[in-house]
C-alpha cells in the first residue's frame, strides 16, 4: 500500500470514528440532557407506556425548566428529594427523581419507585372515587343525610328563644355532598390528644370513638354556608362506605380500585418490605423514622392506620395509571373504574355548590391557581397531601401533573404552594395543542 492509501484510509478511519462519537454524543445528551424525561428505570408492571414530549404535543425545551425548579428548591432546602411525572394522552412523558429519600440517619438517593404517604391525597384516591363508585351502582345518593347511615349524626339546630329543645324541623342537616365538598361546618380536625380527653377510659386507636366524636361534636357552621376544609369529612365517608359495603375501606379499595387497575405498589399500611422502600416522615418521640407508617396523627393514633382522610402510600407510576383512568373516562387497561358521567362529576362542582371551588374530593382551580398554576384550564382539578404530594388534572387539555416530595422529612418547612403553582404554570405553557 503506497503512502497516499495509507493517508487515505487513516483519514477515511477517523472520520468514521469520529461520526461514531458525534452518534452517541447526541443520544447521551438527549438520554442525560434535554430529552431525558421519562425514564425506563424502576419500572413497575402497572407503569404507562413512556414517550417523548413532541409525540403528544409538548415542548420538551420548556419541560426542561422542571428540572431547573425542582434542583433549584432542594438546593434552597425546601425538601431533600422529589419525584415527577408527567401524563399525557394515556402516555408517560415525563418521570424523573431528584435529591434523596432520606436524609436523617443514613443518607439515601430518592428512587422512582419510592413509595410515599400520601396523607391527604387519600381523600380523593380512595374515598371520593369509592363515593362515586356507590352512587353509579345505585348504593348511595349524594343528597343522602348522614344520619341515615350514622345514626345520631348532628346537623345544626339554632338555640330556641323560648329554651325548649330544636326538632329535627329546626335542624339543617349534612348530607353525603356536603361531606364530599368541605360544606358540612364540620371543624378542620381532631387531636389524638383531644381524643383522650373527651375519652378518657378509652384506649387508642379506636375508630368507633373518633366516628361517635366527630357525630356528636360542635359544628363550626350551618351546611352548605361556608367551606371549611375538613379532615373529619372523609373520616366519615370512609365510615359510610364501610357501612353500605360491608367492607373496611382499604379492602374496598384494593378490591374495586388498585387490584383492577393492576396499581400493586398502592395500599394502606406497608408491609415490612415494602416500608423499606417507603420515604420516610419525621422522627418518632423514640427517635426512629415514621417509614410505612402514616404520618398524620389522627389516622395514625385515632384510627389505627386505616382511614379516610389519611394513611394510603403509593408511587409515581401506580398514581399515573389512576390519573390516566380518569382522563380516559374512567376505564384503563380493560377495567372499568367508573363511567363517564362519574368522571364527569368528578371534574365539575355539583349543582348549587359552584361558589365553594370543589367538586366531588377535588379542589377547582377556576378562579384561584394555588397547585393548578396560571395556565391550566377551569376545569382543572387537584389536591395536595401534607407530607408533600400533589396531583393536578386539567381534563381540557388532557395533562396531570404528579409531584411527590418527603417534605415533612425536611428542617425547612417552607411553604409549596409557590413551588407546586410553579411546576404546573411551566407544563401548561409546554403544551402546543
Amino acid at each position: 500500500m503506497n503512502e497516499r492509501k495509507r493517508v487515505s484510509l487513516a483519514i477515511f478511519s477517523f472520520v468514521v470514528v469520529a461520526l461514531g462519537f458525534l452518534v452517541l454524543g447526541i443520544y447521551g445528551f438527549q438520554r442525560m440532557g434535554v430529552g431525558a424525561y421519562a425514564s425506563d428505570a424502576d419500572v413497575s408492571p402497572s407503569a404507562l407506556r413512556s414517550t417523548t414530549p413532541e409525540s403528544v404535543g409538548l415542548d420538551s425545551r420548556r419541560l426542561a425548566l422542571v428540572d431547573t425548579l425542582v434542583e433549584e428548591y432542594i438546593s434552597e432546602g425546601a425538601f431533600p428529594g422529589a419525584v415527577v411525572g408527567i401524563v399525557r394522552d394515556g402516555k408517560m412523558v415525563y418521570r424523573k427523581s431528584f435529591g434523596y429519600r432520606q436524609v436523617k440517619g443514613d443518607s439515601l438517593p430518592m428512587t422512582l419507585d419510592t413509595r410515599f404517604d400520601l396523607a391527604s391525597l387519600t381523600k380523593p384516591v380512595v374515598v371520593a372515587t369509592s363515593v362515586v363508585q356507590l352512587v353509579e351502582r345505585g348504593k348511595l345518593s349524594l343528597g343522602d343525610r348522614v344520619d341515615r347511615y350514622i345514626p345520631g349524626f348532628r346537623g345544626w339546630a339554632e338555640a330556641k328563644e323560648d329554651d325548649t329543645k330544636p326538632t329535627a324541623k329546626d335542624t339543617v342537616h349534612i348530607r353525603i355532598v356536603d361531606l364530599m365538598t368541605h360544606t358540612s361546618g364540620l371543624p378542620p380536625y381532631v387531636s389524638p390528644k383531644s381524643l383522650a380527653a373527651k375519652y378518657p377510659d378509652a384506649t387508642f386507636p379506636n375508630p368507633d370513638l373518633v366516628l361517635d366524636y366527630i357525630a356528636t361534636c360542635d359544628r363550626w357552621a350551618v351546611a352548605r354556608t361556608e367551606r371549611i376544609y375538613s379532615c373529619l369529612n372523609y373520616v366519615t365517608l370512609a365510615r359510610i362506605v364501610e357501612i353500605v359495603t360491608g367492607m373496611p375501606i382499604d379492602e374496598y379499595a384494593a378490591a374495586n380500585i388498585f387490584d383492577p387497575l393492576n396499581m400493586c405498589d398502592s395500599g394502606y399500611q406497608p408491609s415490612k418490605e415494602q416500608a423499606a422502600k417507603c420515604a420516610p416522615t419525621e422522627l418518632t418521640r423514640d427517635g426512629r423514622l415514621y417509614q410505612g407508617v402514616v404520618h398524620d396523627p389522627l389516622a395514625r393514633e385515632g384510627m389505627g392506620g386505616v382511614s379516610g382522610n389519611a394513611g394510603l402510600f403509593s408511587t409515581l407510576d401506580d398514581l399515573s395509571v389512576y390519573v390516566a383512568m380518569l382522563l380516559n373516562g374512567g376505564s384503563w387497561g380493560g377495567a372499568e373504574i367508573l363511567s363517564p358521567r362519574g368522571v364527569n362529576a368528578i371534574f365539575e362542582r355539583p349543582l348549587g355548590y359552584q361558589e365553594w371551588d370543589r367538586t366531588l374530593g377535588w379542589e377547582n382551580y377556576a378562579r384561584c391557581s394555588q397547585t393548578g398554576g396560571d395556565l391550566f384550564s377551569s376545569r382543572t382539578i387537584g389536591h395536595t397531601g401534607a407530607t408533600g404530594t400533589s396531583i393536578v388534572i386539567d381534563p381540557e387539555l388532557d395533562i396531570a401533573v404528579i409531584v411527590l416530595t418527603n417534605y415533612v422529612h425536611s428542617t425547612t418547612k417552607s411553604s409549596l404552594l409557590e413551588f407546586r403553582s410553579r411546576i404546573s404554570s411551566v407544563v401548561a405553557a409546554s403544551v402546543r395543542w
